[in-house]
């Protein structure tokens, strides 16, 4: 749920010392001032933790390790958007930054969401693989 949940929240977020994003003149501006994890990454998350929680359904009640293994697959799927797509973008003033001096970026709760959401994902999987069915 929370990979999913952090799609819709802010990614990250550029304050501007000398003004805020709704004094910002110019509507392009203000839309650069905040970015939504879905908007940054085409909510690749809603879809991989849509189908996480379809895999953790199985790896729980169906006692099924392929679903183990689909969800560490999901989960470093997950982990890797965060690092690897949105983490290098997370600082970056953009747009704001070029015509204000002053501008600095800062992560969202959708960013640290992402991470938590992915590292739990990973952790179910690796669970669901430790652990033997009464059968085993």
């Amino acid at each position: 749920m929370l990979l999913i949940v952090s799609d819709f929240l802010t990614l990250y977020h550029v304050d501007v010392v000398t003004a805020s994003c709704s004094d910002l003149a110019s509507p392009k501006l203000r839309d650069a001032c905040s970015t939504t994890g879905g908007g940054h990454h085409g909510y690749a998350l809603v879809i991989l933790g849509v189908i996480a929680l379809v895999m953790a359904w199985g790896a729980a009640v169906g006692t099924s390790r392929p679903a183990g293994i689909a969800l560490l697959v999901l989960g470093i799927a997950a982990l890797g958007i965060a690092l690897l797509v949105d983490r290098p973008d997370i600082h970056k003033t953009g747009i704001v930054g070029a015509a204000f001096e002053n501008a600095e970026a800062k992560p969202g709760a959708g960013y640290l969401l992402e991470i938590v959401g992915a590292a739990l994902v990973i952790a179910a999987g690796a669970l669901r693989l430790l652990r033997r069915n009464a059968g085993d």
